[in-house]
């Protein structure tokens, strides 16, 4: 552990669980509980959960869960002090230096990355600015740019020469090591340290805080590659990042235009349509996804309309889908991108297009109008119940209605025969999505996973139950640690767990289950918390530890008798066989009794 648990704790309770995970999952009140579709695996109903009263989230469909804090490390793909400093930073908290030597020298590392980037921006920047750089402005002015613009995104140029920039970096005293670990210098086969960008427009990448954590560089000719983007480094990953995002984010306007490239975000931006952002030379990731959940009521895909950006249109639908976007789609005509069309139409015809962008359903259904020749019956068979799956799949049923008496009137069929077979799709859908096991477990699991722990087979389950009681009611330590003490845990797991809070509860401190969650890996976090939600009686706490207290002395006891009869069996001396079956026969009569209290 990095930091003390007092900071750890002010942390967790500083950051509701529902609040942050709002920000990523769409969650409705169900009773005393929240529920939303789990961001951790595909489902179309929901299993994910999250207790504001117990502070903890969990998926019966994945079995994932933990505080708050192994909630942001999942779904921010950080590790155990990132995800604090994250919510730190949200809570307006000053964590203290961390007394890890290993963390320490991490910290450190992004830190002179960061700084390094920030030089890189001034050395491209400046080069960009002088006698050098006239192509590249012309470029850029060629493009629609104005000064101001190109000021406020940092864009720079990366000089042709082989090392310029990593000569200019090393004079200032940063190391060979830093330079590749920041991405922007390379190793030669000569050995010889040189620039990864040369001859290239430079677009610093900013993160959410405005640190430049990485670049873009674009050509201006026709050679390959057209991009070249940063690798991944320790304050840089294209999977998580959002081009312009930094901006987006200040938008009045409570939603995220989704497009293809550097130059389509900037010239939206110029354009005052500044709620533009784009993906880092890769496809939408699922990671990406949830950012933009995060900060928009609506996302709007506004990708290319040739093939390539139909087909990241249709890709990019289902991902944002599962992250619980409201999702719609650009039309842009003529194969333009925004770019291109802001500059032949202007900004006014641009704005126009997005007010008409369509509907998820609307996009799915032209996508599969234009795979089908309806001059003959059979085709248009074929559409129709292309439709009726589409609709199927749709969750929101007013605008399921709504369709189905739109399609139903375009093509000229009864509302009632087009209702009827998606009602037929949905009912199966239903049926393969809960399967046979539904009626065994929460509505809206869709599957079962194993535990991501090792466990004992015997005592493993019993033992954590142990530990969740325990945390219900810490008054119970007493009761438990005398029957029960650090030496009696059989699974090893389990033990390690039993002494951090054996521990605390030693010294007089109180914890709940949430507080023990945040000092726990994830692994074992998900484990307890299924454990709570699917095995503990937690509203008869006294009862039910008596119980578990009581199968667990009635496994050590039945694990006694058997090594007892073995020490009979081989046994010579008399004495000892009699005081042997003595011993036995004691057990005896406490198994019997502890088999009527069960």
């Amino acid at each position: 552990m990095y930091y003390p648990e007092e900071v750890i704790e002010e942390v967790r309770l500083r950051n509701d669980i529902v609040e942050v995970v709002s920000g990523y999952v769409k969650l409705e009140r169900k009773g005393r509980r929240y529920f939303g579709l789990c961001p951790f695996h595909g489902e179309k109903t929901p299993s994910f959960c999250v207790e504001p009263a117990k502070q903890f989230f969990y998926c019966f469909g994945c079995n994932k869960g933990g505080s708050v804090i192994q909630f942001i490390m999942s779904i921010e793909n950080l590790d155990f002090p990132e995800a604090l400093k994250h919510l730190a930073e949200r809570a307006g908290i000053t964590l203290p230096e961390p007394d890890d030597n290993a963390e320490r020298e991490k910290s450190r590392i992004r830190k002179e990355i960061l700084d390094i980037n920030k030089e890189a921006a001034r050395f491209f920047f400046s080069v960009l600015a002088g006698k050098n750089g006239l192509e590249a402005q012309g470029y850029l002015k060629k493009r629609g740019l104005t000064e101001k613009t190109i000021r406020r995104f940092g864009l720079g140029l990366a000089p042709a020469g082989w090392n310029e920039l990593t000569e200019t970096l090393l004079a200032k005293g940063v190391s060979d090591e830093l330079l590749i670990a920041s991405g922007l210098s390379v190793r030669a086969k000569s050995g010889e340290l040189i620039d990864r960008f040369r001859g290239r427009i430079m677009f610093p990448i900013f993160d959410i805080r405005g640190n430049i954590v990485g670049f873009g560089g674009r050509v201006m000719d026709q050679s390959q590659p057209k991009y070249l983007n940063s690798p991944d480094t320790p304050v840089y990953n294209k999977s998580r990042e959002l081009y312009g995002l930094n901006f987006a984010r200040q938008s009045k306007i409570k939603k995220l235009l989704m497009v293809e490239g550097y130059m389509d975000v900037i010239s939206l931006h110029q354009a005052g349509i500044d709620y533009a952002v784009a993906s880092l030379g890769t496809a939408l990731t699922q990671m990406q996804a949830w950012i933009l959940k995060k900060y928009a009521e609506e996302v709007i895909i506004g990708y290319d309309s040739d093939s390539a950006g139909q087909a990241a249109t249709m890709r990019g639908i289902d991902i944002l889908e599962r992250a619980g976007c409201n999702v719609r789609i650009l039309l842009i005509p003529d194969g333009k991108d925004p770019d291109e069309y802001i500059r032949n139409n202007g900004p006014e015809k641009f704005k126009n297009l997005i007010d008409r962008a369509i509907s998820l359903l609307d996009y799915k259904i032209r996508a599969e109008n234009k795979m089908h020749n309806l001059d003959t019956v059979e085709d248009k068979l074929k559409l129709l119940n292309s439709i009726a799956d589409i609709l199927a799949a749709h969750d929101n049923s007013i605008e399921r209605e709504l369709y189905s008496k739109y399609y139903a009137e375009q093509y000229g069929i009864s509302l009632e025969s087009l209702a009827n077979e998606v009602a037929k799709r949905r009912k199966k859908l239903e049926s393969v999505r809960n399967g046979p096991a539904a009626s065994r477990r929460p509505a809206g699991s869709d599957r079962e996973s194993q535990p991501a722990v090792k466990i004992d087979s015997r005592y493993g389950e019993l033992e954590y139950m142990l530990l969740v009681m325990l945390c219900n009611d810490n008054h119970l330590f007493g009761r438990i640690s005398a029957r029960y003490g650090l030496e009696d845990f059989n699974d090893q797991g389990a033990k390690k767990v039993a002494e951090k809070l054996y521990g605390r509860l030693e010294q007089n401190k109180d914890c709940v289950l949430a507080e023990l969650l945040a000092d726990l890996d994830s692994n074992t976090a998900s484990f307890v918390v299924r454990i709570a939600e699917t095995k503990c009686d937690l509203e008869n706490n006294e009862k039910a530890t008596d119980q578990i207290l009581n199968k667990l002395e009635l496994l050590k006891l039945e694990e006694l008798q058997k090594q007892t009869i073995e020490r009979i069996k081989n046994e010579k001396d008399g004495e000892i066989r009699q005081r042997l079956g003595l011993e036995f026969s004691k057990r005896a009569e406490r198994i019997a009794e502890l088999k009527r209290l069960a």
